[in-house]
């Protein structure tokens, strides 16, 4: 489906949630995305406090923080002819940026339903993207990339552990990889994690608004050492 049918369609379904359009401006780049309408509706936050084997709402779907840094990152750095992954794509704000300025993308995420909105989004915004459905802990991906990016998955130490694993397997050996992290924001995990790959890391912050709120988002910059 092209980019004005997929408007002249709105709203419709995608992966059988209700959608509606949203623009997102970095700098002079302008992209639109497909996000769930009333996204709230599919959060059962009692339930989720109740049962800890409820299952898991489709955090996927939300524009976190730490992806809007992403996206503004690779708003301002050269990607014309750069290979790219975004790990934990969700929507694939961040990958679609890197597309739409000349990157060459791949976006993985280990939820179906993400992986069918990353191709929306992409067709939505007249760009070719490679989409994958891989769990980042056992990812089947061959071949390096200039940038690795990742929004808001460093939250479970397993995960940590897996995206540096990643990084040591596919960064080039001049790549670089940035991670955005919006919700713990002051674990260690992930940096020790690079360290014990062999992988330098620097560290800094931004801020990105959430929910008519500014937030922290600690922007993980990784590379060879």
């Amino acid at each position: 489906m092209t980019s004005r049918s997929l408007e002249r369609a709105a709203p419709f379904r995608v992966a059988g949630y209700p959608v509606r359009p949203v623009t997102f401006a970095f700098d002079r780049l302008q992209v639109r995305l497909l996000v769930i309408d009333r996204l709230e509706d599919y959060i059962d936050t009692e339930s989720l406090l109740r049962d800890p084997h409820a299952p898991e709402p489709p955090y996927w779907a939300h524009v976190w923080p730490g992806s809007r840094a992403l996206a503004r990152r690779m708003a301002r750095v050269e990607c014309v002819g750069r290979r790219v992954v975004d790990l934990g794509c969700g929507l694939g704000l961040a990958g679609i940026v890197a597309a739409l300025r000349g990157a060459s993308v791949t976006l993985v995420d280990h939820a179906g339903p993400s992986t069918e909105f990353a191709r929306a989004n992409a067709a939505l915004n007249c760009c070719r993207v490679a989409v994958v459905q891989s769990d980042m802990r056992q990812p089947g991906i061959r071949g390096m990339f200039d940038y690795c990016l990742a929004a808001d998955v460093t939250y479970d130490p397993t995960l940590q552990s897996a995206l540096a694993s990643f990084l040591q397997r596919h960064l080039a050996p001049a790549g670089r990889a940035w991670c955005a992290e919006s919700v713990r924001t002051f674990d260690q995990g992930f940096r020790r994690a690079c360290a014990a790959h062999g992988l330098q890391v620097a560290e800094s912050e931004v801020r990105e608004w959430d929910e008519q709120r500014e937030v922290p988002v600690r922007l993980t910059d990784v590379c060879w050492a």
